[in-house]
């Protein structure tokens, strides 16, 4: 996916086998200041396309011609591409939907689609996308780190990070004694808490995953979403879980 700063235009394709429907959601995504690489009207032009142009989103529909539906696509597009994918649903009943249960899909619109829900849906999903992508890179960087102590120590005494440790008896001990990021540092154990509890007690723990990360974003004292990396590694000897937390920039910033 390309980087999605500001001064770099979005680029949308879209998968749409009605020709008018297609038309009037290009128009709609360039007023938005988008680009539209293309337009496709059935699964497998739409695949190739993906492959092609490297998209930043996929508006796509659910109910496509040839053979191949939406969930099909973007089960398949997934394979190629990391990208955000958007499903444009016909029919009122939501229900459909329960079918892309196993696919990781970032939101869907309802038609006929307004400029307004169009808007709203594709800041949402791209400003999610770049936030898990900073939770990413965060949880490669500490990864790096670990390995060298040093530079781990000057990450975390520079203020750039903070440790904090959890065991299940004991519960949560955070390494900070003053607001992080805006956000009182009970609230922040708080959320930390919540998290890596769900994360020792879930499944993918079960089955032997080691390593949480996770996106964290809890409201300042003005009501303003402040953004979190939360990383850490599990002990297998003890069944602590201890890591860090990183502040991230805010959207736009």
């Amino acid at each position: 996916m390309s980087d999605l700063s500001n001064d770099v235009r979005t680029k949308v394709l879209i998968a749409e086998d009605d020709a008018i429907v297609a038309l009037d959601l290009q128009g709609m995504v360039m007023r938005l200041g988008f680009d539209v690489v293309a337009i496709t009207e059935n699964g497998q032009t739409a695949i190739a396309a993906a492959r092609r142009f490297q998209p930043d989103v996929l508006l796509l529909e659910m109910s496509l011609p040839g053979g191949m539906d939406g969930i099909e696509v973007a089960k398949e597009v997934h394979r190629y591409l990391d990208i955000p994918i958007v499903f444009c649903v016909a029919s009122p009943d939501l229900s459909i939907l329960a079918r892309a249960k196993d696919i990781s899909y970032a939101g869907y619109l309802l038609k006929p689609i307004n400029p307004d829900s169009l808007a709203t849906t594709l800041d949402t999903v791209l400003y999610k996308y770049k936030l898990a992508k900073r939770v990413e890179i965060a949880e490669a960087k500490f990864r790096k780190l670990t390995e060298t102590n040093g530079v781990l120590d000057f990450f975390f005494d520079s203020g750039a990070a903070l440790k904090w440790t959890w065991k299940r008896e004991g519960g949560l001990a955070l390494d900070a004694e003053a607001p992080v990021g805006g956000i009182a540092v009970a609230d922040l154990s708080r959320a930390i808490d919540s998290a890596v509890r769900a994360f020792a007690e879930s499944p993918a723990r079960a089955s032997g995953g080691a390593r949480i990360a996770r996106l964290l974003e809890l409201p300042d004292s003005s009501g303003i979403a402040a953004p979190f990396a939360l990383i850490g590694i599990l002990d297998p000897q003890t069944g602590a879980v201890s890591g860090m937390l990183v502040p991230l920039e805010r959207s736009g910033a």
